[in-house]
């Protein structure tokens, strides 16, 4: 007797798709917050930028030692250049507004 039985394809998953998530998250809360209290110091989001990075790392380390199937192609190296360039663009503008504060604004 022959049994013709399927089995479930194993999942992918991308690459920076959970950091870019938690970045996008995290960003609209902050916006949010920033339309109730106008007069909230931005400066500490500025200078966590760096955890942008740290998440995408962790990510990364994570599904590598999992053991599913991590998904490495064109739209997930796009998504990991988003994140680390808007974690860059972040950084420099909380180290420019730690280190020359009379220069901005």
């Amino acid at each position: 007797m022959e049994t013709n039985e399927r089995t479930a394809p194993e999942k992918q998953r991308r690459v920076g798709t959970f950091t870019l998530g938690v970045v996008l998250v995290v960003s609209g809360i902050l916006m949010l917050v920033s339309m109730f209290w106008p007069q909230l110091d931005w400066e500490w989001a500025l200078k966590c930028s760096p955890l942008i990075l740290i998440g995408l790392g962790v990510e990364t380390l994570l599904a590598a030692k999992g053991g599913g199937k991590v998904k490495y192609d064109w739209v997930g190296m796009v998504l990991c250049f988003i994140l680390v360039c808007a974690a860059l663009c972040l950084y420099a503008m909380a180290w420019w507004m730690l280190y020359h504060p009379d220069w901005y604004w």
